[in-house]
């Protein structure tokens, strides 16, 4: 296959490629800002950030199949026309349900774009120079998918979170600019071959589901029926898929991929790569916001070493894939993802800046490697049609692992969480009992704190009145009331001012004494309640330590490779 552009072209992929990937991540931080300025419920937020991503995982498989049976090239304009289009509707949404349309459209051209930039960027240079574009566009997915945070936080603190979409407008029509000048449009290959209907619904029918319980089972519960019935539907269309492909003639995905043992050993390091990543990048913001009081874009900036670690290293872990291969670097960079984790494992309130940093850069520094190896290793010696169903397919896990990472994380810490709130009603419980209160107004100190608790800000620090002035009022009257009656009835009328003023100051310093307890027991509870709660995050990297180094393991997928010939498929001129 003819080779054209060289490095400019593979420049122009990075653009590409770096744009869909930082929108990836680039809502986490912003959704709060979002969902306020808005007015959106949780469940209208999340799916601001889950259509992106699902609809990505179920789509690139076919768009990319469509781009070899209409032309790469042209379709990557398409890709980033729909993507810009998209990107610019997000800006302009006034409500939850037209931002979730809108990214719906933004995420249609981000399937295009992804496994088509490294097709394109990836046949732009020789077989003998392909691990340069391979490095280089691997390297830009990490450092896009880690700097979306960072942007995220800069852009809506310095200018609201509109712009966050509206960059990658001016981004996407340089892109086509330069593409109409690099990208040979006319003319181009493009492979004969009939669409696989039947493999583009069942593949659908396979991904879908999957996708769908990983954001709702947490909700739902991971054995409800709802959840059930979308793990049979996966399964089923996923038999029905694989029998489809064996036999049809031209299929969705060539399943000689899997023939592959360095492809398989790609995906399976790219997928467990982002899930124990992501991990980090998605809930590391909100123990920094909530338990450190940092600000999102302080929270943001903390996070900026993975990426730059990315950036520093992503080359250097490429040139050693080439010299040594894929075992070694694979296992440094779980290793040291690994070591990220152990000190995660130690994160606490008092963890300092120097803390995060350090944790932070290691995590990028081990992901470096695994998404280095992850890339070179998922072209193998593909090429043509192989070639973009490898990325296509590659593209499709490695959205899936950040739907897993997101799924399993979220659901350990909200677990996590629920546990530690049991513990911190038992303390509050035990520290109301000491406190010199009516038993009537213990019952609503009690109540409050549960309700804080149990609402969706873990917060405690303030405390609502547990008497509101009516009822202290109430509580006067009663009194005055009491005393006057002891009186003569013909005194009651001339005393009772003197009585009101009185009872009023008693009940008045009584409340003032009450509430100074109830003040000193809030602090109290509040601070065992952000400690407690704040181990639920060490706690759940603590639990995927093990599983962090166990994924070492998958270096030894590459040791018996068998030998390999370069695979070309059928591409033909128009």
């Amino acid at each position: 296959m003819k080779k054209q552009g060289g490095i400019k072209v593979v420049l122009l992929m990075c653009l590409g490629i770096f744009v869909c990937m930082l929108d990836s991540t680039i809502m986490n931080i912003t959704l709060p800002a979002i969902q306020d300025d808005l007015k959106t419920t949780l469940e209208t937020s999340s799916w601001m950030l889950n259509v992106y991503t699902m609809t990505i995982a179920v789509l690139a498989i076919p768009m990319a199949r469509f781009a070899d049976m209409f032309g790469k090239n042209r379709f990557y304009l398409v890709g980033l026309f729909v993507f810009g289009l998209g990107s610019a509707l997000c800006g302009l949404a006034d409500s939850g349900s037209f931002l979730i349309a809108a990214r719906f459209i933004q995420s249609l051209g981000a399937a295009i774009l992804i496994p088509l930039s490294m097709v394109i960027g990836v046949a732009a240079m020789p077989m003998e120079k392909r691990v340069l574009s391979l490095t280089l566009l691997g390297a830009t997915q990490g450092l896009a998918t880690a700097l979306g945070p960072t942007v995220g936080g800069l852009i809506t603190e310095k200018l609201s979170w509109h712009w966050v979409f509206y960059v990658n407008v001016p981004l996407c029509l340089a892109a086509m600019i330069l593409s109409l000048f690099l990208l040979r449009i006319k003319g181009e290959a493009k492979l004969h071959a009939r669409i696989d209907w039947l493999g583009l619904v069942f593949s659908t029918m396979t991904i879908f589901p999957l996708n769908f319980v990983l954001i709702k089972g947490n909700e739902w519960g991971w054995m409800s029926t709802y959840s059930i019935s979308c793990y049979v539907v996966s399964a089923f269309s996923l038999v029905l898929f694989l029998v489809i492909e064996n036999k049809v003639k031209d299929p969705m995905v060539n399943l000689a991929l899997f023939k592959d043992r360095q492809f398989v050993g790609s995906v399976l390091t790219v997928t467990t790569g982002f899930i124990f990543f992501i991990g980090v990048m998605v809930l590391l913001p909100q123990f920094l916001t909530t338990f450190q009081g940092k600000t999102e874009l302080e929270a943001a900036l903390l996070l900026t070493p993975a990426s730059a670690a990315i950036f520093i290293f992503a080359n250097f872990a490429g040139m050693l894939v080439k010299k040594i291969g894929f075992v070694i670097p694979i296992m440094i960079g779980f290793s040291i993802m690994g070591v990220s984790y152990y000190l995660l494992r130690h994160l606490t309130i008092e963890s300092s800046s120097l803390d995060i940093i350090l944790l932070c850069s290691l995590l990028g520094l081990g992901f470096s490697f695994v998404i280095s190896s992850a890339t070179l290793a998922s072209t193998s010696s593909f090429e043509g049609e192989l070639l973009t169903a490898s990325q296509s397919v590659f593209s499709m896990l490695r959205q899936v692992g950040v739907v897993l990472a997101v799924a399993i994380f979220v659901a350990g810490l909200t677990n996590n969480i629920h546990d530690k709130q049991s513990t911190v009603v038992h303390y509050a419980e035990n520290k109301v009992a000491q406190l010199n209160l009516p038993d009537s107004t213990k019952e609503i100190v009690i109540k409050k704190t549960k309700e804080k608790l149990q609402s969706e800000n873990k917060k405690t620090e303030k405390q609502e009145s547990f008497i509101t002035e009516e009822q202290q009022n109430k509580m006067i009257d009663s009194n005055v009331k009491i005393i006057l009656d002891q009186m003569p009835s013909e005194q009651r009328e001339a005393a009772k001012p003197a009585v009101y003023e009185k009872v009023k100051a008693e009940v008045n310093a009584e409340v003032l004494k009450q509430q100074t307890e109830v003040q000193a027991y809030t602090k109290d509870v509040s601070h065992y309640a952000k400690n407690t709660f704040s181990k639920s995050f060490s706690a759940l990297y603590q639990a995927g330590l093990p599983f962090v180094f166990i994924c070492c393991l998958i270096g030894f997928v590459f040791i018996k490779r068998r030998s390999k010939k370069t695979i070309k498929s059928k591409e033909v001129a128009v």
